[in-house]
């Protein structure tokens, strides 16, 4: 008879396995005893498929029976969840070629009814299903791991975070195969201390097709007793819950930007209206005086149209968490200046009281902003429900090593019974006009700053809203200091602009300054004078959009690729704030950026920059 069909035809399963531990043999009895079809375990090594037994007793066995040739039999209850309340009688034994022979069968049912090991065996069935049943039912991922970070089980939510199809798929593979190689080393010493401690770590996962994901996890030995202890694994997915603080960030923005659209336009209209109208006059009147005059306004309120334009901008886009030197004053201008229609309308009187000694803070300043106009935003709303004039101030002031800001009002103030809700998610007490978002969103960004937040009413009427930042420790001043000075030398500049009343204008000015300026308005005439022998600039002004076909990027890698250096010469000039594409290409690039419109003392500050005057 064929010795595979008297192997497949035994009541009994046999397993062999070869010297380097991979499976080599699987009967289809075995198969019909544990379900384990012959394909998903053939050729695997017995650990891989098996890592519940390792560092167990079974692995001693195997050890021992391996080593002297003497056989073994042990009687024991199943290790995996593969096999529930399945008790085996296994046979080991050495065979050719130090081949391991496995021979087991299961033995329960042959247990009498009434005979205590029955009982004994009911009750580790009922056990072992209230704990499989508990872990299943995590809402959390969880893994059960070694200590060398092989996954021994994964509950669903677990096999969803790793997309893997089932647990089968995970059992004996290293969670290292999930993590950046960067995150496998503190992963690791994590697992050799949860040992005798409860550690805490956050980590990312990643595999094929989906975008990392940002874990923390709670890795505690389960069963310390044991020579090889069990660690669980519990990873909470705080991505989700990033991308919903993300949401709530934006719909906060959003909503505040219905109510800046009115006052928005009409800050941009008065400017605008008289750019138009000095401008006329610079065409009808020949008076120098009066052209000087009417230059100088048209300037000054282009500037301002412009910084509008610029805050508004920064203020709607999505971008990463920065951490710089913040102006303080500066913030707060920004701030006032697009409320300044909603004042006049209220009959608000509105000011900064923030003194220059005052040192920048460490944040983010578009967070910042946020904070401040939500701050404003509330104190305008309290003022103009009471029907009377009021004022609001925003003050600053340096303690130690940190600088306090409040944000006053002369609105009734806010009742003591809800004082310390204030910044309680969904609080609010202007019904369907608020959401509560505001002040619990402005908190959180504070408390990212590494700062704090409070409120408190004031002594005669009204409330003050205050928080507390550190102090940056760099100087925030020294880029105001280096725009203040002259042009130290006459530099060769070459502006590549594609617009032609934006190209004079920068020419202009770059001449104004001393310099000596050749002006081109595409890309090809721009590598054609670059190209063009015993021609030095000592900067370069190039626009981001040059024209259909390329780009102020396409230049700066053209010169970059050619190796002389050229391309640190490079300032690139920009209109667009919100373009993502735009800002990643400036963030790779790495050079400065002078945004339109810019004065004179911003141009001057570039072009030393860059000219290493």
């Amino acid at each position: 008879m064929d010795a595979k069909l008297l192997l497949d035809n035994l009541e009994f399963g046999v397993v062999a396995i070869a010297p380097d531990w991979t499976i080599a043999a699987w009967s289809a009895a075995a198969a019909r005893i544990t379900g384990l079809p012959v394909e998903r375990v053939l050729g695997q090594s017995f650990w891989v498929a098996f890592p519940a037994a390792k560092a167990t007793h079974i692995e001693r066995m195997l050890q021992e029976v391996l080593h002297d040739g003497k056989a073994q039999t042990y009687l024991a209850p199943a290790a995996a969840t593969d096999f529930p309340g399945m008790v085996f009688e296994t046979h080991v034994s050495r065979g050719p070629h130090n081949h391991l022979i496995m021979a087991f069968r299961q033995v329960r049912e042959q247990l009498g009814p009434e005979s205590r090991a029955a009982h004994l065996m009911s009750a580790l069935e009922t056990e072992r299903r209230l704990y499989a049943q508990l872990f299943s039912s995590l809402p959390t991922p969880a893994l059960v791991l070694t200590v060398d970070g092989q996954i021994l089980e994964a509950n669903p939510e677990g096999v969803t975070l790793l997309g893997a199809s089932d647990p089968v798929a995970l059992r004996g593979r290293p969670m290292g195969d999930w993590t950046p190689a960067a995150h496998r080393a503190p992963l690791a010493a994590a697992l050799r201390d949860a040992v005798t401690q409860r550690q805490e770590l956050r980590l990312t996962v990643e595999y094929a097709g989906e975008p990392p994901r940002d874990v923390r996890a709670v890795i505690v030995n389960v069963d310390p007793m044991r020579q090889a202890p069990k660690l669980l694994f519990l990873a909470l997915d705080v991505s989700r819950e990033a991308l919903l603080q993300q949401r709530l960030l934006q719909a906060d923005r959003l909503s505040q930007l219905g109510a800046l659209v009115s006052g928005v336009a009409h800050e941009l209209n008065n400017p605008l209206a008289a750019i138009a109208a000095f401008g006329e006059a610079l065409t009808l009147d020949p008076n120098q005086a009066d052209v000087e005059e009417s230059a100088e306004v048209i300037r000054s309120e282009a500037m301002r149209a412009g910084r509008i334009v610029q805050t508004l901008l920064d203020f709607a886009r999505q971008r990463p968490r920065v951490q710089t030197a913040v102006d303080l004053g500066e913030i707060a201008d920004r701030v006032l200046a697009l409320q300044r229609s909603g004042f006049k309308k209220a009959r608000i009187r509105a000011s900064v009281s923030v003194a220059k000694d005052v040192p920048a803070v460490a944040g983010d300043p578009q967070e910042l902003q946020q904070v401040l106009l939500n701050a404003v935003v509330n104190a305008r709303q309290a003022i103009e429900n009471s029907g009377r004039p009021g004022q609001i101030v925003i003050a600053a002031q340096a303690t130690g090593h940190h600088v306090v800001v409040t944000v006053d009002d002369t609105g009734p103030g806010v009742p003591a019974e809800i004082l310390d809700r204030v910044f309680e998610p969904f609080f609010t007490t202007k019904a369907e006009q608020g959401t509560g978002l505001g002040l619990a969103i402005s908190f959180g960004l504070v408390r990212g700053m590494g700062g704090r937040m409070w409120m408190q009413n004031v002594e005669g009427g009204g409330a003050r809203l205050s928080f507390e930042l550190p102090v940056d420790a760099g100087d925030a001043g020294a880029a105001s200091q280096v725009a203040s000075g002259a042009a130290s030398r006459r530099l060769s500049v070459l502006v590549i602009e594609d617009e032609d009343s934006v190209r004079r204008a920068m020419a202009l000015l770059a001449k104004r300054l001393g310099h000596e300026v050749t002006t081109v308005g595409r890309y090809a005439d721009a590598t054609e004078r670059l190209a063009a022998p015993n021609v030095r600039y000592d900067a370069l002004l190039v626009d981001v959009h040059l024209d259909d076909e390329h780009t102020g990027f396409d230049l700066f890698e053209r010169l970059r690729e050619e190796g002389r250096g050229r391309e640190r010469r490079i300032v690139f000039t920009t209109g667009d704030s919100i373009s993502l594409h735009t800002r990643d290409a400036l963030q790779r690039a790495d050079r400065p950026v002078l945004r339109k419109p810019f004065s004179l003392d911003e141009l001057r500050e570039m072009l030393e920059r860059v000219s290493g005057t």
